[in-house]
């Protein structure tokens, strides 16, 4: 879908309707868009959100039970800002609303070619790490890791991991509670500018008012956007695996970090603590690159080979304590941008919509702090984080 150009004369609006019906639309309520229907809501906008589904879902970006946090940030010192604010404000969800969001504080490991990043991100923040020079140090604090000879880490204090289902849940329902309209399983099919800003149908044929739009629809953003940009991004299919412990379980216990791992020029490996009892396995995932797909028809099986592969390619040379048998798995899409930038700026065809792709594989941590500056901004507010470092001028000089 594209959104048809804002007209040059737009007509008054009739004396039918003197104000828009809403404030604003969000269209997408995954990590993002739940994220800023409820700041929308809680700084009393009028505010409807649209998904497709009903988040949390399995069909998009945000699946999978679990997603690591990391505030010393290798893909740029930029993003620290939005992973700290983030961070804050997970802690002020089950504060404020009894509901638990995230994990208690654990610790992120790194070991790859982001280090020099991470080590100034720390500096310029403050954030409190630690430096692992060698592959004997790494072997020595983490012996479930089986590093090889030039392999460093960066130990992030700041890190973690979230239980996005959860935070997208309780995000939802406190922008309810907060006067927000959600509307679930309506599928968006045109936004049309229109008198009073916005005009959104969806495929039950109902008609939407609004002064402003978000999309924020993770993998079906390039349908929304004009053919030029939609050579920028790429959706990717990504398998995550729950693999069984066989020796040693205590390594993996609650104490264990979080970690993401280059353990090839091709891919990441990363992982997390045992989360639940021990049949319910460790969850591991590589970041797979190559075969693009359509999310409105990509296969969301993982067969036995897959899992073979990702064994014997990924766990077992590297985390010897697992088995090969897969106790679980589950698909999750990636929308990639060149140098796994986040995109977020004003639709180019229609200065009323705001889009928002803030993915590339590392979004979630920083959706809540996303969502609140989104929010603020349409509401033409200062926002508590800058989000110009992500807008289309950097898009296009990152390739």
């Amino acid at each position: 879908m594209v959104i048809p150009a804002e007209p040059r004369d737009t007509a008054k609006p009739s004396c039918a309707r003197a104000m828009p019906l809403y404030e604003v639309i969000v269209v997408g309520l995954g990590a993002v868009g739940s994220a800023a229907t409820w700041h929308l809501a809680r700084l009393g906008t009028k505010v409807l959100g649209i998904d497709r589904y009903k988040p949390p879902h399995e069909f998009g970006s945000s699946t999978g039970e679990t997603r690591l946090t990391r505030v010393a940030v290798g893909e740029g010192v930029e993003y620290s800002p939005l992973a700290l604010r983030s961070n804050e404000i997970w802690r002020e969800i089950e504060t404020t609303t009894g509901h638990s969001a995230a994990a208690s504080p654990s610790l992120g490991t790194q070991t790859s070619r982001w280090s020099a990043v991470m080590e100034a991100s720390a500096e310029r923040y403050n954030i409190p790490h630690e430096i692992f020079r060698s592959a004997d140090a790494l072997r020595s604090r983490f012996p479930q890791f089986a590093v090889n000879g030039t392999e460093v880490g960066f130990l992030d204090k700041g890190g973690g991991y979230l239980f996005l289902e959860a935070c997208i849940r309780t995000q939802l329902r406190s922008a309810e509670d907060c006067g927000a309209e959600l509307k679930f399983g309506e599928k968006v099919v045109t936004i049309n500018p229109s008198a009073f800003g916005v005009t959104v149908t969806t495929d039950s044929g109902e008609r939407y008012d609004a002064e402003k739009l978000l999309l924020a629809v993770g993998a079906w953003m390039p349908g929304f956007l004009p053919e030029r940009l939609r050579q920028y991004f790429t959706v990717t299919r990504q398998f995550l695996h729950w693999f069984e412990i066989q020796t040693n379980p205590e390594r993996f216990s609650k104490d264990c970090p979080v970690f993401i791992w280059e353990v090839n020029r091709k891919s990441i490996l990363y992982g997390f603590p045992l989360v639940g009892d021990l049949g319910a396995g460790l969850k591991v995932a590589n970041e797979e690159s190559e075969g693009t797909v359509d999310p409105n028809s990509v296969d969301r099986t993982v067969s036995e080979a897959d899992k073979t592969k990702m064994y014997e390619t990924y766990v077992r040379p590297f985390l010897p304590d697992l088995g090969p048998r897969s106790i679980k798995t589950a698909v999750c899409l990636y929308t990639n941008a060149p140098a796994a930038r986040f995109v977020i700026d004003t639709h180019p065809e229609h200065e009323r919509v705001i889009f928002a792709s803030p993915c590339s594989g590392h979004g979630f941590k920083h959706s809540a702090a996303i969502g609140e500056a989104l929010a603020d901004e349409l509401r033409n507010c200062p926002p508590k984080v800058d989000l110009s470092p992500f807008d289309l001028r950097h898009l296009s000089s990152s390739r």
